[in-house]
């Protein structure tokens, strides 16, 4: 649980009870950033409320702001929670009778009247550089990873104690794979990286727990491949 976020949530007004018990809920389980994955079922035994209730109390969150979501295929979505954010939608009245606006009439141009043409650009487009295209590798935050690996992971894989260029390279393709139409690596950042190595936790088989010699390590999780096949649930039934 994070107090900055609870005691944040917790001032907020102008929401229903179910839409604050739900909110309430979701800070209880976020990190300093906000971040935290319950699933519905969850949320609706902490509040008693129904999951149809929950998510609509989800929907009313994320249109006032204070709350977006990441579906990710397979595993429980992840949840932003951002209290300087919040901004309640207003409810709208209709307006009383007002005066028509006036009627404006503009002048009908002179019939020779000189017309402008712009001519369009023939400049081709530049595509980027290669040093344009190595500045974004050098954005993929590949230490944090490792970082986020070992808080998680460490207790129960083995620990990633240095990257190799190997590493690197298999974290970058991490970033083009593409589910259900959207790059969810590339897309969800950190917090990606965080909801999977907390699902593995759920995962005897790559915990090696289910009486096997093998268990997961960081190169196995940070692999494209068995990322994809982790999200699709094959592994959950091993």
């Amino acid at each position: 649980m994070s107090t900055i976020i609870m005691s944040a949530c917790w001032a907020l007004q102008g929401m229903s009870g179910p839409q604050k018990s739900v909110l309430i809920s979701l800070a209880d389980n976020a990190n300093d950033e906000g971040f935290c994955w319950p699933s519905v079922a969850k949320i609706s035994k902490r509040t008693c409320l129904s999951e149809r209730a929950v998510q609509n109390s989800i929907k009313w969150l994320c249109t006032a702001g204070i709350l977006s979501l990441q579906e990710r295929m397979g595993r429980s979505t992840v949840y932003t929670i951002t209290p300087a954010s919040y901004a309640p939608p207003q409810e709208m009245h209709p307006a009383g009778d007002a005066p028509q606006p006036p009627h404006v009439v503009h002048p009908t141009p002179a019939p020779r009247a000189p017309r402008t043409v712009i001519e369009p650009s023939l400049e081709p487009i530049k595509s980027p550089s290669a040093s344009e295209t190595s500045a974004d590798d050098e954005t993929i935050p590949h230490e944090k990873i490792r970082e986020l690996y070992n808080q998680v992971l460490g207790g129960k894989l083995a620990r990633c104690l240095g990257l190799t260029e190997k590493h690197r390279r298999k974290i970058r393709a991490c970033h083009n794979l593409k589910l259900e139409g959207k790059f969810v690596v590339r897309e969800g950042g950190l917090s990606f990286w965080e909801g999977l190595f907390n699902d593995v936790l759920d995962c005897p088989f790559l915990l090696g727990t289910n009486n096997r010699a093998w268990a997961a390590d960081f190169e196995f999780l940070t692999t494209a491949a068995n990322i994809q096949k982790f999200m699709e649930g094959k592994y959950d039934a091993r």
